[in-house]
């Protein structure tokens, strides 16, 4: 798992970038289906389903640009698909937000795989694995298709903002402390997507600086549960 994560963060390459995208998937489904809670397998399905579903827009979206330019390379790509209309471009961002929104700020799934999760799983999942959507709004959708970006960006903003204000009153009313740290994560992660979209460069270093303290943070906050669920 640890490898994936790795291989996607540092991939240079559209393909390897999905590839790892989707592969970190597999292991988590089985460390929340095998060692998880009573729901485990609801947990790891939902887990599973709702992220390739989702992944499956993106990479429709990588074949449509590789018979446009002839390439995967990320760093070309940047350079070549700004120059495509606002319409197509438009298209493409609406692919790629879907597969990433999944994972940030848009995740339904994630408190139930908290809840459900062993400890190890959850430390993983919060520390690493949902901010690879926010990394993915960071290389690809707003690098390579800067205009829609910006025609989308205050429908993203107020997207954000509604998911922070849902998720901290949805955290308020949990009784479960797994749920209120998930609920807690949603909202971060909706902080996260707003700075990415505000165009503003403290924005973009504030939104990259909250995914690395919360991931910090919020994996600490795991294993003190954990330590709390085996006392109990």
């Amino acid at each position: 798992l640890e490898s994936f994560v790795v291989g996607f963060f540092i991939s240079l390459n559209a393909v390897s970038f999905y590839v790892f995208f989707e592969a970190a998937l597999v292991p988590m489904f089985f460390i929340i289906g095998i060692w998880g809670g009573k729901q485990r397998v609801y947990a790891a399905f939902k887990l599973f389903l709702y992220t390739l579903a989702g992944s499956l827009l993106f990479l429709l979206g990588l074949v449509y640009i590789y018979n446009i330019f002839g390439t995967f390379d990320i760093q070309k790509l940047a350079t070549l698909t700004p120059n495509l209309d606002l319409g197509v471009q438009s298209l493409l961002w609406i692919a790629f937000f879907v597969s990433f929104a999944i994972k940030v700020p848009f995740r339904t799934w994630l408190p139930d795989a908290h809840v459900q999760s062993p400890t190890s799983g959850s430390v993983i999942l919060a520390g690493l694995l949902i901010k690879m959507g926010g990394y993915g709004f960071l290389r690809f959708s707003i690098p390579m298709l800067p205009q829609a970006s910006f025609y989308f960006s205050n429908f993203i903003v107020v997207l954000s903002a509604i998911a922070v204000i849902y998720a901290s009153l949805v955290a308020f009313a949990q009784n479960d402390i797994k749920k209120l740290i998930a609920y807690s994560s949603i909202a971060h992660m909706g902080i996260v997507t707003a700075g990415l979209f505000s165009f503003y460069e403290e924005g973009v270093l504030g939104a990259v600086f909250q995914m690395i303290s919360h991931g910090l943070i919020s994996a600490a906050l795991f294993l003190c549960v954990g330590m709390l669920y085996t006392r109990t």
